[in-house]
């Protein structure tokens, strides 16, 4: 079992489908030193499979309509939604290059239609940000350190804060197995999975 060397790390993200992305965005922004591990080959499987016969980013409608579609709504989701609703995700997709339409149902797409240009375009700004990407890491333990099967054998890290962000149990076999569930409910508790729409 080696420690995984890097001159720092102030944060660590497990799981590299959008919500991983997200969070190490935001950390790199803020300053911080980022690596996302993703026990997958390669990130965002989930993503790119959802974007397959096209990609709907958001829904273009005002925010009180927009809001209605998450309710009820837990409060800390309130503040989320207001800080990056609608029109902040379509100013996210162009800020990565990418046009966007919207179409008669209101959703919203690039026009690319596909979610490999924006994936593209999105890993290369979180590389141009320092973040590091190791794929095929899979969590095995955690604790004060956090320790992966990886394909050089066990790592381990020992970042100063970690996001856990892997995902449901709705795609086994692009990553989404919620395997993870066993690792967590010894210290929180764990609501049972439902459709989130």
């Amino acid at each position: 079992m080696t420690r995984f060397k890097n001159k720092r790390i102030d944060a660590l993200v497990v799981g590299a489908g959008p919500a991983g992305l997200m969070a190490a965005e935001v950390l790199a922004q803020a300053g911080c030193s980022v690596v996302i591990t993703e026990a997958m080959p390669s990130p965002a499987r989930k993503f790119l499979m959802a974007g397959k016969s096209g990609l709907n980013i958001t829904k273009a409608e005002p925010d009180d309509v927009f809001k209605e579609a998450y309710a009820p709504l837990h409060a800390s989701l309130c503040g989320a939604l207001e800080g990056f609703g609608s029109s902040e995700v379509q100013q996210w997709v162009r800020g990565l290059g990418q046009e966007i339409f919207t179409g008669s149902s209101g959703r919203v797409f690039p026009k690319a239609m596909k979610a490999s240009k924006l994936l593209r375009a999105w890993l290369s700004r979180l590389e141009s940000f320092g973040v590091v990407l190791k794929t095929k890491w899979r969590l095995v333990e955690f604790g004060e350190d956090y320790t992966f099967d990886t394909p050089e054998g066990r790592q381990i890290v020992e970042p100063k804060v970690a996001i856990l962000a892997m995902g449901g149990g709705s795609w086994a076999r692009l990553g989404s197995d919620g395997h993870w569930v066993e690792q967590v409910q010894s210290i929180a508790q764990i609501a049972p999975f439902t459709p989130s729409n």
